[in-house]
């Protein structure tokens, strides 16, 4: 099957699939989730399916209801796409969100040293190897 046609069919299913967990599933109060990424097999037997969960915390309580609830959603796609079987879900947490959430905490993290340290008055910038290097303005007195 051509990459193309494979890429289509991933796209339909990440957003239908996407539309039957808002409307099948119910998680705790406050989680969220989304389809951010789904990959079929070149014999459509099986997908597999990367989520995002908010607050990331939640991801691994997420993955265990859309696991748990797998033939339900499986049953929703057979209703919505046009396929001759619907292939088998696997899903995954997308690593990629939670990196990307990470590096935006250690920013935070960076950007409040920053705040805590203006406000003292101190600065600590690094001074990368450049130590003992210091050269005096010669004054002159003319």
């Amino acid at each position: 099957m051509t990459n193309y046609k494979l890429e289509k069919i991933n796209n339909i299913i990440e957003e239908e699939l996407g539309q039957i967990v808002q409307q099948e599933i119910d998680f705790d109060q406050g989680v969220f989730m989304s389809v951010s990424q789904v990959e079929i097999s070149e014999s459509l037997g099986s997908a597999k399916v990367w989520i995002d969960a908010w607050p990331i915390e939640a991801g691994a309580d997420v993955l265990k209801i859309l696991r748990k609830h797998k033939g339900v959603l499986r049953c929703g796609l057979a209703g919505r796409v046009k396929m001759r079987r619907v292939p088998d879900l696997k899903f995954f947490i997308d690593r990629e969100e939670i990196e990307d959430e990470q590096q935006r905490r250690k920013v935070e993290e960076i950007l409040e040293e920053i705040k805590k340290t203006k406000t003292q008055g101190i600065v600590n910038l690094p001074t990368a190897g450049r130590q003992g290097t210091r050269k005096k303005l010669k004054t002159s007195n003319r």
